[in-house]
């Protein structure tokens, strides 16, 4: 039977791994040509997973912070990929 509680166990599951995604990216043993995009994009996920899971919680505000958060992050994504471009 799928529950608030359900839901909340799997979403904490999901940051948790993604948080140690994004720590594995950022400790590679050999740097890899996109880690900074990467572990942005892995910490906006991180973000993302939180927003959600502050939502079934009920706790809006939380909730947007973690979204502004994950917005950000993105941004800086974006930031570096059109740096990129304009090099090219």
């Amino acid at each position: 039977m799928n529950t608030t509680t359900e839901a909340i166990n799997r979403l904490e599951q999901a940051r948790s791994s993604t948080r140690e995604a994004a720590q594995v990216i950022q400790n590679l043993i050999a740097e890899h040509d996109y880690q900074d995009v990467t572990g942005l994009v892995a910490q906006a996920a991180e973000s993302l997973l939180t927003a959600a899971l502050e939502l079934m919680q009920s706790e809006d505000e939380a909730a947007i912070d973690a979204l502004e958060n994950a917005e950000d992050l993105i941004d800086a994504v974006y930031d570096i990929i059109d740096a990129e471009i304009d090099e090219d």
